[in-house]
């Protein structure tokens, strides 16, 4: 029996007082879903915000976008916990879209507030489904706008970008819903929430792909939203080098 067909991409986003960089978020993601309207109308694309405890005008800019275009939407949470944040966004996209599916398989593709995906973003996580893929990791770079050039060279430096690679990002992922849901999700982690969903994954024997070409552009802020996140890691290739910790896969 051949694969099932993509009925719907359900996209979350987790933001926690993103205002400064959720318009970039929005404009990539508009370019991907137009470009993947053209080439995939008969598949349904929802983005969901998942609104933790924003006390900044994120919410007014996702709302103003939302109106716009009603296929974004804003969901508020009060968890101050991104596992607890991505886990809720699933779990409300899941619900929308699924009475929608027509049998196919439905999808979630995660990116973060302060990351603008690729063009083909939606396009590639099609093709790996099609290929036969659970779930895709995908490859990230922080933003030489925000970065010094000498800690972007040393990010670089230990950073590979090449397909089967070992780096996990909540910023550049996708999954079936089916593989999802069967090992327990997102779990409520203040971090590794993505390492840990992807660990489940491949112990439970999902195909879990790892692309290169799947690349995204995340904040170069040294100071983020949670410990041992993206901007932890640089803080430290920033104070001490190039030790190379585990969110250097993140």
């Amino acid at each position: 029996m051949g694969r099932n067909t993509l009925d719907a991409i359900a996209v979350v986003v987790p933001a926690h007082n993103e205002a400064d960089h959720v318009d970039g978020c929005l404009r990539s993601l508009g370019s991907a879903m137009e470009r993947f309207a053209s080439t995939h109308p008969e598949v349904l694309v929802t983005v969901t915000f998942v609104l933790d405890s924003c006390t900044d005008k994120t919410s007014e800019i996702i709302q103003r976008h939302g109106a716009a275009d009603p296929r974004i939407a804003g969901l508020c949470v009060q968890h101050r916990n991104v596992g607890a944040s991505r886990a809720a966004g699933v779990r409300h996209a899941v619900n929308e879209l699924a009475p929608l599916a027509s049998g196919g398989s439905l999808w979630v593709a995660c990116t973060d507030a302060d990351t603008r995906v690729p063009e083909h973003w939606l396009d590639s996580i099609a093709r790996y489904h099609a290929a036969g893929a659970d779930a895709v990791t995908g490859t990230v770079e922080p933003d030489r706008r925000e970065l010094d050039p000498g800690i972007f060279a040393l990010w670089q430096a230990a950073y590979r970008p090449v397909d089967g690679h070992h780096h996990i990002h909540g910023a550049n992922f996708a999954v079936s819903a089916a593989a999802y849901e069967a090992v327990g999700g997102f779990q409520p982690l203040e971090a590794g929430e993505d390492i840990a969903l992807v660990s489940a994954l491949r112990h439970a024997g999902y195909r879990v792909d790892a692309s290169a070409s799947l690349h995204a552009v995340t904040s170069g802020r040294l100071r983020g939203r949670l410990r041992e996140g993206f901007a932890d890691y640089l803080a430290t290739l920033a104070g001490h080098g190039t030790r190379v910790g585990s969110r250097a896969g993140k």
